[in-house]
């Protein structure tokens, strides 16, 4: 190291070294009594390679990430309580090796950090396949140069199969300015049960605006925590499938916290729920909680089986909220118009164990891309909720279908005119039917007015 970058080290410590400890809670001790003073010390530099495990100390921090470093297999990183790591521009610390950790646990009073040299922007701390990570009162700032990795902070990716991986435990973990999202979860990794209390602010950049961004099978493991102050905040799921082939293919509970899901970034996105097809093999059910928010980009789409036929769907949607807080499914565009997104898609057979229950759908009615079976007399099949085939039983209750273009159910099987949906749901400024009538089995002669 060069003697000017020691001494731009010296003067950055100097100013930062206690604040770096993080801020003292009430009742605990201030971090000048917790962290050892390590402002005059030189850094502490370390190989590209980790080869064997080894400790990162407070009382030698700062700990100098100079490059790409890379655990080994099997090898442990261990950081200390109070321990400070700083990162050269572009610099990253990856463990993707099976058996390699990074343990970075800190305490209320003892934070660990990691934050960019002389504020450089640094790119991201990662951990994916078979390795594992477990953060603990830690503080990230200053990274997501890496636009490979969507410039995120904080890189969490699984192997591209189910089970969905649990690649690191984050708990009491702040990041702050990071030039995309805080955190990008993907490859069916999630984050380890016990994971809470995550801060992403002040985070996302023009290109990757979000304060989050996580496949489908990360949904189940969100944390609790705070994600405002961002360029966007919002959490994006980005559909991305697993084991080669489409779809979410693991049950998976969508909880409020506190933020909007965006659900796709794309035109082309669509979230399918299960598998698909009849050799699916096994029935996925999405549960989303009351209070959750779904934006849909433009012309996506939530399909509750992707496929149609006459095979039992591989998917489930449970959305049930209150009267007081219900789900609410709308349009992700600047300025919603009717349309915007296509809706809820049900493939094969739905299975009876489906629910919409306080639902609000809205701006639905894009193309479909469909042609559905009816009796009615209309021009388009486009509608917020469709169905291919006949469902058991009527699993649509106290929904409000508002400003659509297109109908509100579109029945567009072959056979008797039940279900009814009708009974117990509201249609506010729907451009076409409430409902549909399906094509019923002596034919259609004439074709029925909408009603």
């Amino acid at each position: 190291m060069t003697n000017s970058l020691r001494l731009a080290l010296a003067s950055l410590l100097s100013i930062g070294a206690v604040a770096a400890c993080g801020p003292a809670q009430e009742g605990s001790p201030t971090p000048s009594q917790s962290c050892p003073d390590t402002s005059l010390n030189a850094p502490t530099e370390h190989p590209l390679t980790l080869a064997q495990s080894e400790t990162w100390t407070a009382a030698a921090s700062p700990h100098l990430v100079s490059g790409d470093t890379r655990l080994d297999a099997d090898v442990t990183l261990t950081i200390e309580p109070c321990a400070r790591v700083v990162f050269a521009q572009g610099a990253s610390l990856s463990a993707a090796r099976g058996g390699a950790r990074i343990v970075a646990e800190g305490e209320a009073a003892r934070p660990i950090s990691f934050s960019g040299l002389d504020g450089a922007r640094w790119n991201q701390l990662k951990v994916e396949g078979a390795a594992r990570g477990s953060l603990r009162y830690v503080t990230l700032s200053g990274g997501g140069g890496d636009r490979f990795y969507r410039h995120a902070s904080l890189v969490l990716r699984g192997t591209g199969a189910t089970p969905a991986a649990p690649v690191a435990l984050v708990d009491h973990v702040t990041i702050t300015d990071s030039m995309g999202p805080g955190v990008m979860v993907d490859r069916a990794g999630t984050f380890a049960p016990g994971s809470t209390d995550l801060t992403v602010t002040r985070s996302g950049g023009e290109v990757e605006p979000f304060a989050m961004i996580i496949g489908e099978h990360a949904i189940d493991g969100v944390p609790t925590g705070a994600y405002t102050g961002n360029r966007v905040d919002e959490i994006l799921v980005d559909p991305e499938g697993a084991n080669q082939r489409g779809g979410l293919q693991e049950d998976t509970t969508m909880r409020d916290r506190g933020v909007p899901y965006r659900i796709g970034d794309s035109d082309v996105d669509r979230f399918n729920i299960g598998a698909g097809g009849a050799d699916a093999g096994r029935v996925t059910t999405l549960t989303v909680e009351p209070g959750v928010v779904m934006r849909f980009h433009p012309h996506g789409r939530l399909g509750v089986e992707h496929y149609t036929g006459e095979f039992a769907a591989s998917g489930v949607l449970r959305a049930v909220g209150t009267a007081e807080r219900p789900v609410v499914m709308t349009s992700a565009a600047e300025n919603p118009q009717p349309g915007d997104w296509v809706g809820i898609w049900y493939g094969g057979v739905p299975s009876a164990q489906n629910r919409l229950e306080h639902v609000t759908l809205e701006y639905t009615g894009d193309d479909c891309g469909c042609v559905l079976l009816t009796c009615s007399d209309v021009a388009a099949d486009e509608s917020a909720v469709i169905f291919t085939q006949a469902p058991p039983t009527n699993f649509i209750h106290d929904v409000r279908f508002v400003r659509g273009s297109g109908h509100g159910v579109f029945r567009g099987w072959r056979g008797p005119a039940t279900p009814d949906f009708s009974e117990g749901n509201a249609f506010e400024q729907m451009s076409g039917c409430a409902q549909t009538l399906p094509a019923l089995p002596d034919g259609c002669t004439p074709l029925v007015a909408c009603r």
